[in-house]
């Protein structure tokens, strides 16, 4: 039921959807000659939209989760298990031309070609299924090992945990099927953005993970000043509220300890 719930919050929280809702709420106003308060609403939400392409308040709040990672992450010399997340394909064109597609978290699977090949004895375990409602043939697992099939990647020696719907299904059934002892060094590979939440998923079911941040979205020295990257501002505002309100929401359905 969760799973639901968090498309329906999303379609309703999603900053795009927002500004055409509100869009679309100041007009049908004027129709019903409420014009002044048509005109206040619509004014607002065009300087909000106005102010956030200009200044790239989304990769400030992207910033913010990512930093944590800046520092090279010290990686043991002996690694028991490895955790990739899915994510990093298009399962639908996938399906549609039968051709490995990526998309812009690709280095969660290009990084991850190279500690498994440095971890061989490693136990690895890939988890992705589909996050399409009504879809669960599209899922990530399926094209992920196509993938590791071409680039020359054993794919005998990995699990393709495939039931998974989001992230903190993503942690619960890999932890099931992983059965972690307490001694041992499991590695995460995933978004910078998204380790955090990941993160405190697997602290909160008593599981140690050692984060292998990959696809940072910003440099190192990230200063909030304005820029005419319009349209990447636009997309990070929205990247990076959804990353936050699942920090947020996550801790109210009480999956993590915290919120950050």
């Amino acid at each position: 039921m969760s799973f639901y719930l968090s498309k329906i919050f999303w379609l309703i929280l999603n900053p795009y959807n927002i500004f055409i809702f509100i869009t679309l709420f100041s007009i049908s106003l004027y129709f019903f000659n409420l014009r002044r308060i048509s005109l206040i609403i619509f004014l607002i939400n065009f300087i909000f939209i106005v102010f956030i392409s200009f200044i790239p308040i989304g990769n400030f709040l992207i910033y913010k989760i990512e930093k944590e990672y800046h520092s090279n992450i010290k990686i043991p010399e002996i690694v028991d298990g490895i955790l990739i997340l899915g994510g990093a394909t298009d399962p639908l064109l996938f399906k549609e031309y039968d051709q490995i597609s990526l998309n812009d978290s690709a280095e969660r699977l290009v990084e991850s070609v190279m500690i498994i090949k440095k971890f061989e004895k490693a136990k690895v375990i890939f988890s992705g299924g589909s996050g399409v409602v009504n879809r669960p043939d599209l899922g990530h697992s399926q094209v992920a090992k196509s993938f590791y099939e071409k680039i020359g990647i054993e794919t005998n020696k990995i699990i393709f945990e495939d039931e998974s719907r989001n992230t903190y299904e993503n942690i619960i059934y890999s932890k099931k099927i992983a059965n972690p002892k307490i001694n041992e060094n499991w590695l995460l590979i995933t978004s910078a953005s998204h380790m955090k939440r990941s993160l405190l998923i697997a602290d909160k079911n008593n599981w140690k993970l050692i984060p292998y941040p990959v696809d940072f979205k910003n440099i190192k020295n990230f200063k909030l000043i304005p820029n005419l990257e319009l349209l990447k501002n636009l997309n990070s505002f929205q990247q990076g509220t959804h990353e936050w309100l699942g920090l947020i929401s996550y801790y109210l359905m009480g999956r993590t300890a915290k919120v950050f």
